[in-house]
C-alpha cells in the first residue's frame, strides 16, 4: 500500500483525531481489518474495464444512432443516464486510487488513478488527494475544503440547507443549474478558505504530464476519425447535464440532511434495498461512506464485508445512521431531506 505520508498526507483510518477527540468507538478485530485491508488489484482492474466495457458499448450505440432512423434520438436520454452512471463509477475508482488502494505498486497505482480514472473527467487525482484527504482530516469542519466550498457562498449554501422548505419545479431547477456550476469551479471562492494545491513534482508530475498528453491523442483521433459530434452529444452533455447531478445526490447521501451532534451524525450509510437506485447512485459501494470514514484503507469491493463486521459493535449499530434508500424505502435520504437539518454553522 502506498504510503502517502511522505507527501505530507495521511491515510486517515479510525485512529485519527477528528475535531480534537478521538473517533467514537467503532472497532474491529485487529485481524480481520488487516484481511480487509488486503489489496486484491485484479478486482480493481476488473471493475475498471467493466466499466469501460460499458462505456464503449452506450457510444457506440451513440454513433449508431446519428445515422440510424430519427426515432433512435429517443434513445439518448438512457444513453446518457448510462454514460453518466459509467462515468461517476470510474471517478469512484480514481477516489480509491486517491487513497492508495488500486495497485500496490506505487507508479501503477498513480499511473492509472490519474490518467485512466481521473483523466476521461478532466479531474487531477493528485489535486484532488491533497483536498480529500483534508475533507477525511476535518470533515464537516471549516478546515475541510468540501465542506467550505459547499457552505461559505450564501447561493451556494441555500442549496445545501436541510429540511427542504421549498420542493417546487423551480427550486430543482436552481438546484440543477448549482451543481453544474459547482463541478465545473464556477463558484466564487476566496482563496484563503481552501488549502493551496500542492507543487507536483517527481512522479505526479509525470503522470500529469501523461495525462495531459492523452488528451493531445484523443483530440487527434476524434479529428482523424470525425467524431467530436459523437464526443460532444455522448460525452461531453451526460457529464455536464446528468454526472453533476448523479454527484449531487451523492453528496446529499453522504453529509447533509443529518443533525451533525457528533461522529455519527456527520455521515451515513445508504443500504439501498432497491436495486436501480443502487446501480444510479451507489457505484463500487460508494455509499458506504460511513465506513470508508472509520477505515479509509479499506478497498470498495470489501465495503460490505467491513460494514457486517462494524455491525457486530454494539456503540456501531447504536448510533450509525444508515438509511435504506434514496428515494425509496422507510428510512430513505429523502425522508431526512424532509425532516433534518440543517447543516451546521461554517466558522470561517
Amino acid at each position: 500500500m502506498i504510503n502517502l505520508d511522505a507527501a505530507g498526507l495521511r491515510l486517515y483510518d479510525f485512529a485519527y483525531i477528528w475535531e480534537g477527540r478521538r473517533m467514537p468507538e467503532a472497532t474491529i478485530d485487529s485481524a480481520k481489518l488487516e484481511e480487509l485491508k488486503a489489496l486484491d488489484s485484479r478486482r480493481f482492474t476488473a471493475a475498471l474495464i467493466a466499466d469501460y466495457a460499458v462505456l464503449a458499448l452506450a457510444l457506440a450505440a451513440g454513433h449508431w444512432t446519428l445515422s440510424a432512423p430519427m426515432w433512435t434520438w429517443l434513445a439518448w436520454p438512457l444513453l446518457w443516464l448510462i454514460i453518466a452512471n459509467r462515468q461517476h463509477a470510474i471517478l469512484v475508482l480514481m477516489h480509491d486510487a486517491t487513497h492508495g488502494l488500486a495497485y500496490k505498486t506505487h507508479w501503477l497505482n498513480e499511473l492509472v488513478g490519474e490518467v485512466f480514472c481521473g483523466g476521461p473527467a478532466f479531474v487531477s487525482m493528485a489535486t484532488y488527494r491533497h483536498n480529500h484527504l483534508a475533507h477525511h482530516k476535518w470533515m464537516n469542519e471549516d478546515k475541510d475544503p468540501d465542506w467550505v466550498r459547499k457552505l461559505a457562498d450564501p447561493e451556494e449554501r441555500s442549496t445545501w440547507d436541510f429540511p427542504l422548505k421549498n420542493a417546487s419545479l423551480g427550486y430543482w431547477l436552481r438546484v440543477w443549474q448549482r451543481s453544474i456550476a459547482y463541478q465545473f469551479g464556477f463558484l466564487k471562492e476566496s482563496s484563503e478558505k481552501k488549502p493551496a494545491a500542492p507543487k507536483k513534482d517527481g512522479l505526479a508530475k509525470r503522470v500529469s504530464q501523461i495525462r495531459l498528453a492523452s488528451y493531445v491523442l484523443i483530440a487527434a483521433a476524434l479529428t482523424y476519425f470525425g467524431l467530436w459530434l459523437d464526443f460532444l452529444l455522448f460525452w461531453v452533455v451526460p457529464a455536464v447535464f446528468v454526472l453533476t447531478a448523479l454527484m449531487r445526490i451523492r453528496a446529499i447521501t453522504e453529509h447533509f440532511a443529518l443533525k451533525h451532534e457528533g461522529f455519527f451524525s456527520e455521515v451515513r450509510n445508504v443500504n439501498y434495498r432497491w436495486p436501480i437506485e443502487q446501480a444510479l447512485f451507489s457505484p463500487h459501494n460508494v455509499a458506504l461512506h460511513l465506513d470508508h470514514h472509520l477505515y479509509a484503507s479499506v478497498p470498495f469491493y470489501r465495503l460490505p464485508a467491513l460494514h457486517r463486521s462494524l455491525r457486530e459493535n454494539e456503540n456501531y449499530a447504536a448510533k450509525a445512521h444508515i438509511n435504506d434508500g434514496f428515494v425509496f424505502g422507510r428510512h430513505s435520504v429523502w425522508k431526512d431531506m424532509r425532516e433534518t437539518g440543517p447543516a451546521q454553522p461554517l466558522r470561517v
